[in-house]
């Protein structure tokens, strides 16, 4: 009788033994990959005095504005949530933004910014950064056009793969047409090096051309039928609207439609506007038959604890199936990227 006992006191503990290990592996196992197509390497310091994100894109209100009185913009909106501080230097912030690739395991991340920075940030994370760089080089010439980068610099860097991606390519913030001349020997050059473009056509900050240094931001710019021409001109550019077009989401399924090379990234949006009118935009996306060009983007600028609301906000979609969100997590910037 003790015999069996002891076996049966041995078989239990086994089970037992057995059970936990299981329940650790299940608790430690890493979230399914994810591709960030939209990160920035900026400097704190150039926001000002630390502004705050809100923690919760559920309660969102865009507040009006006394004009009697200077705008606002920390008063634009008013959330639910807490607020989230901005760090309290670079090195904290690239910590920080490393930390939450590992936590969300983040494998790769299109990463902007001033060059130092990217490579600072390449540095720390060779594995997980694709460097990305802008058109711009920053300022106007005494005619009031914008300062542009050097082809053969561009062409030079590409060749050294200390550049993957162009973008963010921001001539909606300057006032420009997408189809500018400015813009044309760029755009050739992206084309004939395959190498893939993100340009922004979406809402700027609340406040838009009110807010200081946006006073060249316009609203219908960022409207997506203005590629069209660019794309008849170059059919074999690859390319990415950032923020999908947002609002104009009719206009960018019609582009899509017509010209499918054209991807979007739904950065911010899926994390700075309320929720549900988010998922109606990615719903109406996803409806219209496009679920396998929509790309996760964070638009992490200073405050890495978006890039987990931006995820939160896509994997509880009650619309989206897991094979969508796996298309949107991964499987389509891997496809779009070219990654191995």
């Amino acid at each position: 009788m003790t015999a069996r006992i002891a076996r049966c006191m041995t078989y239990l503990l086994a089970v037992t033994l057995f059970a936990s290990v299981v329940e650790g592996q299940a608790q430690s196992k890493k979230p399914q990959p994810v591709i960030d197509v939209h990160v920035h390497a900026l400097n704190v310091a150039d926001f000002g005095p630390g502004p705050a994100a809100c923690s919760d894109n559920r309660g969102i209100q865009w507040n009006g504005w006394d004009q009697r009185k200077p705008f606002d913009l920390s008063g634009a909106a008013t959330c639910v949530g807490t607020s989230w501080p901005a760090p309290k230097d670079d090195a904290t912030l690239l910590r920080e933004t490393l930390a939450a690739f590992t936590r969300y395991n983040i494998v790769s991340a299109v990463t902007a910014g001033p060059g130092e920075n990217v490579e600072k940030w390449r540095a720390a994370a060779p594995s997980r950064i694709i460097p990305a760089a802008s058109f711009f080089a920053g300022g106007y010439d005494s005619a009031g056009r914008p300062k542009m980068r050097d082809i053969a610099e561009l062409r030079q860097l590409v060749k050294e793969r200390r550049i993957a991606v162009f973008a963010e390519i921001s001539q909606q913030y300057r006032g420009m047409l997408p189809g500018d001349p400015l813009l044309e020997p760029y755009f050739a050059l992206a084309e004939e090096l395959d190498i893939p473009v993100g340009i922004h056509m979406g809402e700027g900050p609340p406040g838009g051309a009110n807010v200081e240094g946006y006073g060249r931001y316009r609203v219908a710019l960022g409207n997506p039928l203005l590629l069209e021409e660019v794309l008849v001109r170059h059919p074999k550019m690859r390319v990415y609207v950032m923020h999908f077009g947002s609002p104009f989401v009719d206009d960018m399924i019609a582009l899509m439609f017509s010209y499918p090379q054209v991807y979007v990234d739904v950065s911010q949006n899926n994390w700075g506007f309320p929720r549900e009118h988010f998922h109606s935009q990615l719903k109406r996306l996803v409806d219209a038959g496009f679920s396998r060009r929509i790309m996760f983007g964070s638009d992490q600028m200073i405050w890495p604890q978006t890039i987990g609301l931006a995820i939160k906000t896509i994997d509880e979609a009650p619309f989206l199936t897991e094979q969508q969100k796996r298309d949107i997590f991964y499987n389509n910037a891997a496809r779009f990227l070219r990654l191995k």
